[in-house]
């Protein structure tokens, strides 16, 4: 049976993208807790989304370690572990992802399961790929994004640069930066990520998704699946 690499579509802000991309096969969703991104989301606002959602939702997703109906991510940036943990528990969200400079010191300190926490690593150059193995053998889970510059956290549409990754095993990372549907079958071809992780590129402005980009970007992972099948 071939392999459909795991999606996750971040930056949701409202029902209808959220049901939209459920609908044609996002494993997760990502809501963005970081005040300063175009994408972010108050948590009251989340929760009543996310609460809603997974009343009707049947279907049983998988991701990373998690299995749910609706599969619920939210994206922090440098947050002081005290909040993350209160939006976690208030907000209900199944994983953590940390987009900023967070240390394994503050994911200790922040003392949620490793297996629940996905960490953003924006590789710029071959140094940067020791991070990825740094927090893989610390038993967290990685995203491998593009670097944006000095204090850009994601969601730039940057396309991260795939000869740096072309060395490594991509079977247990996320993949994220400039993702979209013309470019993914190239990508899953040459490094057969777990993962990817879209946002900007599927948008039509920062926050509402591009229903037809969705479409089309579904369409051709699966096609490129059977096609490496």
């Amino acid at each position: 049976m071939a392999y459909i690499p795991k999606v996750k579509i971040c930056g949701m802000t409202n029902m209808a993208d959220a049901r939209d991309a459920l609908r044609q096969g996002a494993d997760t969703l990502g809501f963005i807790f970081y005040e300063k991104s175009p994408r972010y989301i108050y948590p009251a606002a989340a929760k009543f989304l996310i609460y809603e959602l997974r009343l009707t939702q049947d279907v049983i997703r998988e991701f990373l370690s998690v299995k749910r109906n609706v599969i619920v991510t939210g994206v922090f940036v440098n947050e002081d572990p005290v909040n993350v943990k209160k939006i976690v528990e208030d907000v209900d969200i199944d994983l953590v992802q940390l987009s900023g400079n967070e240390s394994l010191d503050y994911i200790e300190k922040l003392g949620i399961e490793k297996s629940l926490i996905l960490k953003a690593v924006h590789i710029k150059d071959k140094a940067d790929l020791d991070k990825i193995f740094l927090y893989k053998d610390a038993g967290v889970n990685v995203l491998a994004d593009a670097f944006g510059g000095d204090g850009v956290f994601g969601g730039t549409g940057i396309r991260v640069n795939l000869d740096l990754l072309a060395d490594i095993d991509m079977k247990d990372l996320i993949l994220a930066g400039g993702i979209d549907e013309n470019n993914v079958k190239d990508i899953m071809k040459s490094l057969k990520p777990y993962g990817f992780d879209l946002s900007s590129k599927i948008e039509y402005f920062p926050g509402k998704k591009n229903f037809d980009k969705l479409v089309l970007f579904f369409d051709n992972i699966r096609r490129t699946a059977n096609e490496i099948a």
